[in-house]
């Protein structure tokens, strides 16, 4: 009985937090007060930075004041990007011109723009730490 009790002792103790790591993303969308904005997260390259289904988190809200805070949590530490948009008429797709240049504004984690092709997931990726990061990006 006496080692039963010291083994639950130990087992309260040795106990891990599992919960995960928490992201804070602020999205600044200056000039805009309508709309949603749509939000990708990606753990890996494969599909970043317009593939919703290979995301691990997708998310939309509405423009309040020029910015929107998303938060995502129980996340594993690691490299992410995000990807984001300011979806206007609320249809969830991003409008593009006959040549498919983005008609809306849109942004990646980091702030990285590449003025003739979507960045790379690399140079979007962010450290998530074990106690959680809060990172801002603007739609332009």
């Amino acid at each position: 009985m006496e080692k039963l009790m010291i083994v639950l002792f130990m087992a309260a103790f040795l106990q891990t937090d599992d919960s995960g790591a928490e992201l804070s993303v602020s999205v600044l969308v200056q000039g805009k007060e309508r709309g949603l904005v749509q939000l990708l997260v990606f753990e890996a390259a494969a599909g970043f930075p317009d593939q919703p289904s290979k995301a691990i988190r997708r998310e939309a809200a509405p423009v309040r004041g020029g910015e929107v805070v998303f938060h995502f949590t129980g996340l594993k530490p690691g490299n992410y990007a995000i990807s984001a948009f300011h979806d206007e008429d609320g249809d969830g797709k991003m409008r593009k011109n006959i040549f498919g240049v983005p008609k809306d504004l849109y942004g990646f984690s980091n702030d990285v723009r590449n003025p003739f092709s979507a960045p790379s997931f690399q140079s979007a990726a962010v450290q998530l730490p074990p106690d959680g990061l809060a990172i801002s990006f603007s739609l332009k």
